[in-house]
């Protein structure tokens, strides 16, 4: 599929034909997957994962849930009295990880898939047309179909690390930051996306 929109945007002549919900729903779990990477923090030289988190990330974009799940299951988990800094973690947690810019891009991205799909290519219909061979198309074809559940499984399962990913910045009590908390966990997509833009900073040890 047109990973990101990039081939159809740019007209591009190799750019295959594709069902716009289709590339919309691919492109939206993309950058759905492409938000964990606000996680890597979640592994740092005092709290081992069994597997290590920055290949899940990568591993998503291609696998999805596949390696989402097993990560999510074989983890460790932060401990209440957790202080995490800045100098733990790796280079590419606190520079891509923490990058403020990582969930209005990622959101960006993700809304423009959603319009792709209900706006883009007009030969095929208006949205009852567009979503009746939506259906067709998912009825035989697998992977297709299997975007679909990974979409679900992404719902049900984006705030799994969220109360930890706040522990580490100093919000351990669950009544803290309540609203912000909800919204990452029960707010599908948007929800995770507010969530990395209004999360509290991991300090420095100068700022501690």
């Amino acid at each position: 599929l047109n990973f990101f929109l990039v081939s159809p945007i740019l007209n591009l002549p190799f750019a295959p034909v594709v069902h716009p919900m289709l590339e919309g729903i691919f492109n939206l779990l993309l950058s759905w997957a492409a938000m964990f990477a606000g996680f890597l923090s979640d592994e740092r030289e005092e709290k081992p994962n069994l597997l290590p988190v920055l290949p899940i990330v990568i591993g998503m974009q291609f696998l999805t849930s596949a390696f989402l799940l097993p990560y999510l299951v074989t983890r460790s988990n932060e401990k209440s009295t957790t202080e995490v800094f800045q100098e733990d973690l790796s280079d590419a947690a606190r520079i891509g990880g923490e990058s403020r810019v990582l969930g209005p891009l990622l959101g960006f991205v993700g809304t423009g898939s959603i319009g792709w799909g209900l706006f883009a290519r007009p030969e095929f219909g208006n949205f009852q047309e567009r979503l009746a061979s939506l259906g067709d198309l998912l009825s035989i074809d697998r992977v297709g179909s299997s975007f679909v559940v990974d979409l679900v499984i992404f719902g049900l399962f984006q705030g799994w690390l969220v109360d930890d990913d706040l522990k580490r910045r100093g919000i351990g009590d669950a009544e803290d930051l309540v609203l912000l908390r909800n919204v990452a966990k029960f707010v599908p997509f948007f929800g995770l996306a507010a969530y990395l833009i209004m999360r509290p900073s991991i300090p420095t040890r100068t700022e501690a």
